[in-house]
């Protein structure tokens, strides 16, 4: 019963972290757009957009204590983000370059769509509560009528909605002067009932994960746990950009490299160029436009002008390659 209980309460802490989300997401995406599409006179919207990024580090301290609050997580709040102010060159360049800052501006719009997500999984399994009440009898409504009306560019469309309290059924009229139809909806029917404990059931079961899945995010991007992963990744990124052949033709003309590259012919030189891009006989071919054996007739001569040898310690094509950058496999 005492763990029945926590569950309940666990439920209206998810419940209420998810509809307190909707708002604050809003004006939190409001406050970034600002700052982006600010047209007002340049330096102050430069201003405007510092001081967006500055504010980056209270908009996390606020949604970490948030969840934290709420749900009972213990996610890490860190503080004084800068050590420069926003009004310095130094501070400035801090702002614009922080990786931190840029994954809490992620947040903002990744939290913005998610919690318009998660408030209508709110409302979906509030409404399906009430339907299921109403539908077994637990509350009732008094009978009420409610009429509406739409103007479009002096087109008319009417309705009107109303509540049986005998029958338990409502009626919704709707259409114009020229044609109309109504729907009823029976509040007695088994069907409603069925429908109302689905949209109930469905929302109990992925509110929580839904509510797990929003602490992850705050945590992930505020808390600072996918900054090692983002730098990594840029890390990596920054290590394996490939050599482009625009690079490698420039470095054909480095004084730096071997003498015995001048020996080679144009074509010779196209060759390396394609076996420096890492590129296979048959890749080498197939760009050129010529066949595999004229491939493999030009590396042979290249390889004897370079004066390779053949050894079982080294890879002469691999050597080819290092020759034409200019790099001594030698060296230490």
């Amino acid at each position: 019963m005492k763990n029945l209980g926590k569950a309940i309460v666990q439920r209206f802490r998810e419940v209420f972290y998810l509809f307190l989300s909707l708002p604050i997401s809003i004006l939190l995406f409001v406050l970034v757009m600002i700052g982006f599409n600010s047209a007002t006179f340049i330096p102050l919207a430069a201003a405007i957009f510092i001081l967006v990024l500055s504010a980056m580090e209270y908009v996390a301290r606020f949604e970490i204590r948030r969840t934290n609050a709420i749900l009972g997580t213990d996610f890490r709040v860190v503080d004084n983000w800068f050590g420069s102010s926003f009004l310095s060159w130094d501070g400035v360049k801090e702002r614009i370059t922080s990786l931190r800052v840029w994954l809490a501006v992620a947040y903002v719009f990744i939290s913005f769509g998610w919690s318009i997500f998660s408030f209508l999984l709110v409302v979906l399994g509030i409404s399906g509560l009430l339907i299921t009440l109403l539908a077994v009898g637990v509350i009732a409504l008094s009978n009420f009528t409610r009429s509406f009306e739409f103007v479009d560019n002096g087109d008319f469309f009417r309705g009107n909605i109303s509540f049986n309290e005998l029958t338990g059924k409502i009626r919704l009229e709707f259409g114009d002067a020229a044609e109309s139809g109504f729907i009823n909806w029976d509040f007695n029917s088994a069907w409603v009932v069925v429908v109302g404990l689905l949209f109930t059931v469905f929302a109990l079961w992925i509110i929580p994960r839904n509510a797990r899945a929003m602490a992850e995010i705050t945590e992930g991007f505020l808390s600072g746990t996918y900054l090692p992963k983002v730098e990594e990744q840029i890390a990596k990124w920054k290590s394996g950009k490939k050599v482009s052949e625009r690079d490698i033709r420039e470095a054909m003309k480095k004084e730096s490299l071997q003498p015995q590259i001048s020996e080679l012919s144009n074509r010779e030189r196209e060759i390396l160029a394609l076996m420096a891009q890492g590129k296979s006989n048959a890749g080498i071919a197939k760009t050129l436009y010529i066949t595999e054996g004229s491939v493999e007739k030009h590396i042979s001569n290249i390889l004897s002008k370079l004066e390779l040898k053949t050894g079982d310690e080294n890879h002469r094509r691999v050597l080819a390659v290092l020759a034409y950058l200019g790099i001594d496999p030698n060296a230490r």
